[in-house]
């Protein structure tokens, strides 16, 4: 037996799903080749949820959240409370928690199995979190900055102007994320 061959052969060790492993996997702290591909993901995930369904859904139930209406709408039945608590953990520079971690777990479990599609799909849960903040005005753009890396050094990069961001890591659920928005504050209008 050849040394590929071993290699080719030899067994998978078990993958430690946490937040870390999302961010691994998900667009948003991906560059290059992984981000063009992951993206893709979360582009047809999204295009399972039609905007306007998302902004009915969230008239009709405007209590409900942005996370549970994308969750509804995308057929996933997880905790937004889960939700919450990796959104809280998502961003390396944020503290980070065991009980995070085991939100995590319980998300990809919830949705698939621990590979890029899943993760983009806990990912987008996770990034409707932020349209929370936009609902309640506590916050405008939803995700005021950014970091990025730029020659090895990490830049923060300021949203203001941009709230969904530009270029290639623009938000590709801008969209559903202001329908989601629209349809909770319309409920709220006389």
């Amino acid at each position: 037996m050849d040394s590929r061959e071993l290699l080719t052969n030899a067994p998978v060790p078990p993958v430690e799903v946490n937040v870390a492993w999302l961010r691994a996997m998900v667009a948003r702290f991906s560059s290059g080749e992984d981000h063009a591909r992951r993206r893709k993901l979360v582009v047809e995930e999204l295009a399972k949820a039609d905007p306007e369904s998302l902004r009915e859904v969230a008239a009709e139930k405007p209590r409900q959240g942005p996370v549970a209406t994308l969750a509804q709408v995308l057929g996933f039945e997880v905790d937004p409370g889960d939700v919450g608590k990796v959104a809280r953990a998502y961003q390396p520079h944020f503290p980070q928690s065991a009980e995070a971690d085991e939100a995590c777990r319980r998300l990809v479990e919830a949705v698939g199995q621990p590979d890029e599609r899943t993760a983009a799909k806990v990912g987008l849960l996770v990034q409707a979190a932020a349209t929370e903040s936009l609902i309640n005005g506590t916050q405008y753009p939803p995700v005021p900055s950014t970091r990025r890396w730029v020659d090895g050094a990490e830049v923060t990069v300021e949203l203001k102007g941009f709230p969904f961001g530009a270029g290639p890591h623009a938000c590709p659920g801008e969209a559903h994320a202001k329908a989601l928005a629209e349809g909770a504050l319309s409920s709220t209008r006389p």
